[in-house]
C-alpha cells in the first residue's frame, strides 16, 4: 500500500511539476502530446517517458529517495516499493496509451478516460491518469462540468 500511494504521488509529482513546466525539455516534449490529441499523430506522444534513457531516470530520480530513506530509517520497504513503482508505471503507461488510442480498458477503469481525456480540455487539472489520489488531495479534480465538447482520441472520432 505505501509502494502504490508513493507511485501515486511521484506520477503526479512528475506529470504536474515537471511535465508541465514549459521551459523545460520534458515540458516542451509533453507539450506534443497535448498538441496532437485527435490527429494522426497522437500515437507517436503517449508515453510519459520519451526514450528508454527518460524512463531510466524516471527510475533513477524515483528510487534515490526511497533507497535513501529505506537506509536512513532501516525502514526495509525499498524493494518492494520499487517493485511496486515498477508495475504501477507498466499499468499507467498501458492504461494510458489505451485512453488514447481506444483500446478496451478493464472494468472499473472505464471512467478514467473521461477523467484523464479531461486534462486535456483543462492542463492545469487531473494530473492523475487513472488513479487519482494525489489529484483529490491537491484539489486538482477541476470544473466538473465540461460539456460534450470534450476532445477525443483520434479512434473514438
Amino acid at each position: 500500500m505505501i509502494g502504490l500511494v508513493w507511485s501515486n504521488g511521484f506520477e503526479y509529482a512528475y506529470h504536474r511539476w515537471i511535465l508541465h513546466w514549459p521551459k523545460g525539455t520534458l515540458g516542451k516534449g509533453h507539450l506534443l502530446h497535448h498538441s496532437t490529441l485527435g490527429t494522426p499523430y497522437e500515437p507517436e506522444h503517449v508515453t510519459f517517458g520519451s526514450s528508454p534513457l527518460a524512463v531510466a531516470m524516471i527510475f533513477v530520480v524515483n528510487g534515490i529517495p526511497v533507497i535513501l530513506l529505506d537506509r536512513i530509517f532501516n525502514l526495509r520497504l525499498a524493494a518492494g516499493m520499487l517493485i511496486g513503482f515498477a508495475g504501477y508505471f507498466i499499468i499507467t503507461e498501458e492504461v494510458h496509451w489505451r485512453i488514447h488510442l481506444g483500446g478496451w480498458l478493464p472494468p472499473g477503469l472505464s471512467a478514467a478516460r473521461d477523467y484523464h481525456l479531461k486534462h486535456h480540455d483543462r492542463p492545469d487539472a487531473r494530473f492523475n491518469v487513472f488513479l487519482p489520489i494525489f489529484d483529490l488531495l491537491f484539489g486538482n479534480l477541476g470544473v466538473e462540468v465540461y460539456g460534450e465538447h470534450c476532445r477525443r482520441p483520434l479512434s473514438e472520432r
